[in-house]
């Protein structure tokens, strides 16, 4: 649904303002913790389900962008509510079948690559794959580059 369509729960209000303060591209939530990050892509979320699963079980997670590799991670993980400043047709049915509720700024077809002439290279490789538990399986061991160490 449109963020602005629902009443949203103070967590997710909590993470979403985070978001759009700029420095944010990913906002976990979940009671008293809290964990953000400024990098952008899958990575945050990979080094998160990697390191500190246990966050996400039942978070309010905020992210800049919500594609189907995302929300394979996000319903595997078991969290509660997402915000999504885009997100991706492909990831709604992942998200629903998770029982997850969703929010969204804006909806698109799907998820572009960084220079925005191809479909991101994470959403071809889940393309197929409807399991959370395969999606991360894939996801888990596939090694992503940092933004750092990509050339520009």
């Amino acid at each position: 649904m449109k963020a602005e369509d629902k009443n949203l729960t103070d967590s997710l209000k909590k993470a979403i303002n985070k978001l759009q303060d700029g420095e944010c591209a990913l906002v976990v939530i979940n009671g008293e913790q809290e964990i953000s990050s400024a990098l952008t892509g899958l990575t945050p979320l990979i080094d998160i389900v990697k390191n500190t699963p246990q966050i996400l079980r039942g978070a309010f997670v905020a992210d800049k962008i919500v594609g189907k590799a995302a929300a394979l991670l996000l319903s595997f993980t078991g969290v509660r509510e997402v915000y999504a400043g885009i997100l991706s047709d492909c990831a709604v049915p992942v998200l629903e079948g998770a029982g997850i509720s969703y929010y969204y700024n804006k909806k698109v077809p799907f998820i572009k690559n960084r220079a925005g002439n191809d479909t991101c290279p994470m959403e071809k490789r889940v393309q197929d794959i409807d399991d959370p538990a395969a999606g991360a399986a894939l996801l888990l061991n596939l090694e992503i580059p940092h933004i750092k160490d990509m050339p520009a």
